[in-house]
């Protein structure tokens, strides 16, 4: 039998080794707001907030580093889950401490589900810092201009309306997990081609089409 006293002295170590198991996935926190121009009372500014459980980085044959990230969890009484995936497509990693990305349209892609609905987000422009930290591990944040698309019940997808998409992360290095996160989020025709991103129309430019 355990003693409250060695049990005292054990919470540390239990602790700090929960700590390390999640450490080896990565972490990270996005967050996504609506850029909604042509009115702002109503609706009140919202910002949606997504906790990432999962973040891995890599570099292809190219050169290019890749970053994934994913938060899957269940809601609703555990009936359905909630899916959010995204990956980012950058320049070579940082030669030194730090560096700064320019994003275009092929930089991002993500994509969320819960149950039926989806939606999917493609980068317009923006900014990434990537840091190197310890334990082969890397570090960043974004703040990006973004279109989203919601799918529609019938088929196909809304018109792109535009959001703010800003976040932090710190990756682990995983390319087999993270190459699998990466193919998710170019599903559905979705792939890094600039020729197919559609920018937002200006005179409607944050609301999906609802499904009907």
């Amino acid at each position: 039998m355990v003693t409250k006293n060695a049990a005292r002295r054990l919470a540390p170590l239990m602790l700090g080794g929960l700590y390390l198991l999640a450490g080896c996935h990565g972490t990270g926190r996005v967050e996504v707001a609506a850029l909604d121009f042509r009115s702002i009372d109503p609706p009140a500014p919202h910002v949606a907030r997504v906790d990432v459980d999962r973040c891995y980085w890599w570099t292809d044959a190219s050169g290019q580093v890749w970053i994934a990230m994913q938060c899957d969890k269940p809601v609703a009484l555990g009936v359905e889950r909630f899916v959010f995936q995204l990956s980012l497509v950058l320049d070579s990693p940082p030669a030194g401490r730090a560096r700064n990305y320019l994003v275009n349209k092929r930089e991002l892609r993500a994509a969320a589900r819960l149950g039926p609905a989806q939606s999917r987000f493609v980068s317009l422009a923006g900014i990434v810092a990537l840091y190197r930290g310890p334990g082969d591990r890397l570090r960043g944040s974004f703040r990006l201009q973004v279109a989203r698309e919601v799918q529609k019940l019938l088929g196909g997808w809304s018109q792109p309306s535009r959001h703010l998409m800003m976040g932090t992360f710190e990756a682990v290095y995983d390319e087999e997990r993270g190459r699998d996160i990466a193919l998710a989020t170019e599903a559905d025709e979705w792939k890094r081609d600039e020729t197919s991103v559609v920018k937002p129309s200006p005179s409607n430019p944050t609301l999906p089409v609802k499904p009907r």
